[in-house]
């Protein structure tokens, strides 16, 4: 692991909040070039992260490309991810997008995310600090004065960049850009971890849509002998009324048979990409992966991959011209935006729907 896990300094280069792929890849770009970078992390490391796991082979060449070969003991199993099997309504079948047809039939495969994210950061020379929240900043001349706290005191940091890879409830974004959240629609995502048995074929992200079901999208896919059963709707919504009736269906056309719940989890996503409102900073400040609306249509590891390095390399330039970071990262981002657009727009072509912006369904009111 070349990175470390350090004490806090007064003054960085960089400082990246975030140690996700948008914050790894943020530091991958920016090491070797003899810059303090520091990557802040609120919570424990490794640590869970609600998310499929699923690395599709976009994300896959890119690591290849950028990081190196992903090491065996984050694998899971089944270790290869063939494709989406998409369930419109309750009656139809699945409509399959199988990644062998379309990406140098290659498929995807599935990975323990703490490990992945771990071992991602620890691929940079950047200092990692765990256990750090990002409360604020403020400009302070040429710098950013950023308040964190640790081990419940505050402290002051001094950097020249700030990289907000902090998710979908960016607190960089909302200090950025303080009144951008209240015009959000937040989404709730439940999701349970169980022993047992169901009659779809694992190595598939199995995805359902019909509005009976959910007020967004459902998902089923298979891990480590765990079968994950995950649903959501808007946050105005009963994310679990949902939950049980999606149970209820695959228990009656999938043959789920529950042994054992071993875990469950919740979560926020935004609509962001699917209503093509993105952010990207603003000066020296600059958003990747979801906090700056980032997704590929539920598929954001890739775009926090890409995002981080055109961060990073858009700072380097920064560095060398003088010219203002965010207004080199907005162009550098163009494309990463259109593909996010192009992902949603071919689900509504394709699949007929937009599960982010249609309106809700019968169970809200049940």
């Amino acid at each position: 692991m070349k990175n470390r896990q350090t004490a806090l300094k007064e003054k960085y280069d960089v400082v990246i909040v975030g140690s996700g792929p948008a914050g790894a890849s943020t530091a991958m770009a920016l090491s070797g070039q003899g810059l303090r970078t520091l990557i802040l992390e609120k919570k424990k490391l490794p640590r869970h992260k609600m998310c499929s796991g699923m690395l599709f082979p976009s994300a896959l060449r890119f690591i290849a490309d950028n990081f190196g070969d992903i090491p065996q003991n984050i694998w899971c199993q089944p270790l290869s991810v063939k494709g989406v099997r998409s369930y419109m309504d309750m009656d139809s079948p699945f409509v399959e997008t199988a990644f062998s047809r379309g990406n140098r039939g290659t498929d995807g495969i599935s990975v323990k995310r703490a490990g992945l994210d771990k071992w991602l950061c620890g691929r940079s020379d950047a200092a990692l600090v765990d256990r750090c929240s990002f409360r604020g900043c403020m400009k302070q001349g040429d710098e950013i004065l950023l308040r964190v706290a640790m081990n419940g005191h505050e402290f002051e940091v001094r950097t020249n960049y700030l990289v907000g890879a902090d998710g979908t409830l960016s607190r960089v974004r909302r200090t950025l850009f303080p009144g951008f959240d209240r015009g959000l629609g937040l989404f709730l995502n439940y999701e349970e971890w169980f022993v047992g048995k169901i009659d779809l074929e694992p190595g598939w992200l199995h995805a359902f849509y019909d509005e009976r079901l959910t007020g967004c999208f459902g998902g089923v896919f298979q891990k480590d002998s765990r079968i994950i059963v995950t649903n959501g709707c808007s946050q105005q919504e009963p994310v679990k009324k949902y939950f049980d009736a999606f149970c209820e269906y695959l228990e009656e056309r999938h043959s789920l048979v529950i042994d054992e719940t071993v875990a469950s989890y919740g979560c926020v996503v935004h609509d962001m990409p699917a209503t093509d409102n993105f952010l990207t900073g603003k000066e020296n400040v600059l958003l990747v992966g979801e906090a700056g609306g980032f997704n590929r249509c539920a598929e954001g590891i890739t775009s926090a991959l890409i995002t981080g390095k055109a961060a990073g390399e858009s700072i380097l330039k920064s560095i060398q011209t003088g010219e203002n970071a965010s207004e080199i990262y907005l162009v550098a981002a163009k494309q990463e935006i259109e593909r996010c657009k192009r992902a949603y727009g071919f689900m509504e072509k394709s699949l007929g729907i937009n599960p982010f912006t249609r309106s809700s369904n019968s169970l809200s009111g049940s």
